[in-house]
């Protein structure tokens, strides 16, 4: 009998504590809501922001109950105007006196609209939130950034937690995002470099390939090209080009030219990876069978800027097997320093990072 009023006491007890009792006023409720947001979204790997294993929230609202009665039912909407729907966040039944939540936004976007961007462009995020009693929910208005679909952030750290060299390539990931084996024109440009060698299961021929793309990239005319700073969010971040771009334009960056190797490699079967070191990036392949891998200096298929730039370290026809031990010294050095980054496009393709358009 004891045990049966002391089970029902304890029942009791988790009622009151769920429920509002006759006496609760929702006008005696004292909440702190503190939104915290993204400066700047990379609209490239929009996806991401959508998908909480990667932790890339738009908002974080924090929500504490400052007062001395519970608060019932709090409910969280997020909107990006004109991007998406609501986004709804998590309902909470109670939150008790001094208790502290954490919620997040993350938004399905609308992809047709974000490829439209093309400048950093303010967005409004209208945040909505009610719990029971008010008779209105309560809105809070933020503002952020949708960059181009080309503007790329290296980090997303603020400058105070940058200690070491991948914290200020805290965003390396999305530079997966660029790299588009299956596009078009990357598609046949890479068909063109790789027709008549077995890519998938030949070392040597694997090898060939990357040699010749070096030579075709050459003889398209690309050239190397220098990104200014970038005005739109500071030193940390550039204007990065999609390799369609690069092969149209026949000009690119150390960054667009290891991007667009990285894709025609991949578009024929190849294992690529991008190198990140100190100011540079660098293309890099992975041999089948051996699983050796060789890296390339490809800002040197413009000729003209490896002889005028560096004119005791190539020979005058700056072939692509001299450029591939360049890249191996360079990475060899950079590894010693501790400041290497190794981007492995399939593996971050398959953890969600994958090409917008």
């Amino acid at each position: 009998m004891l045990i049966a009023l002391l089970v029902g006491s304890l029942g009791l007890m988790a009622f009151t504590l769920t429920r509002p009792g006759t006496g609760y006023d929702p006008k005696k409720v004292k909440l702190d809501v503190h939104i915290d947001t993204r400066d700047n979204i990379v609209t490239a790997a929009y996806k991401l922001y959508g998908d909480k294993s990667h932790n890339m929230w738009v908002a974080r609202t924090l929500i504490k109950n400052t007062g001395k009665v519970p608060v019932y039912d709090f409910s969280i909407t997020y909107g990006l105007k004109d991007f998406t729907e609501d986004t709804s966040g998590e309902t909470y039944p109670v939150i008790a006196p001094g208790e502290t939540v954490r919620d997040y936004c993350w938004p399905t976007l609308d992809g047709a609209k974000i490829e439209k961007i093309t400048t950093k462009t303010p967005v409004e995020l209208i945040v909505s939130y009610k719990y029971r009693g008010l008779t209105e929910p309560v809105k809070e208005y933020k503002q952020v950034s949708f960059l181009g679909k080309n503007d790329f952030i290296f980090t997303s750290l603020a400058k105070k937690d940058i200690v070491t060299f991948t914290d200020a390539f805290d965003n390396y990931r999305f530079i997966t995002a660029f790299i588009t084996p299956n596009e078009g024109t990357t598609k046949t440009f890479a068909n063109m470099i790789a027709g008549g060698l077995e890519t998938r299961t030949n070392d040597d021929d694997v090898y060939t390939a990357f040699l010749r793309c070096f030579d075709t990239l050459r003889a398209h005319g690309v050239k190397y090209i220098q990104e200014p700073p970038a005005f739109w969010a500071g030193s940390e971040a550039q204007y990065v080009q999609f390799p369609r771009d690069t092969i149209d334009r026949k000009t690119g960056t150390c960054l667009d030219l290891a991007i667009t190797f990285a894709a025609l490699m991949e578009a024929v079967g190849i294992k690529s990876y991008v190198a990140l070191l100190p100011g540079h990036a660098i293309p890099v392949i992975e041999l089948p069978n051996s699983g050796d891998t060789y890296a390339i200096e490809s800002t040197f298929v413009d000729q003209q800027y490896a002889t005028s730039h560096f004119p005791g370290d190539v020979s005058a026809g700056v072939t692509a097997s001299e450029c591939i031990n360049i890249a191996k010294d360079e990475l060899d050095k950079a590894r010693e320093e501790g400041k290497l980054i190794m981007i492995d496009p399939s593996y971050w393709w398959e953890q969600g990072v994958v090409p917008s358009w």
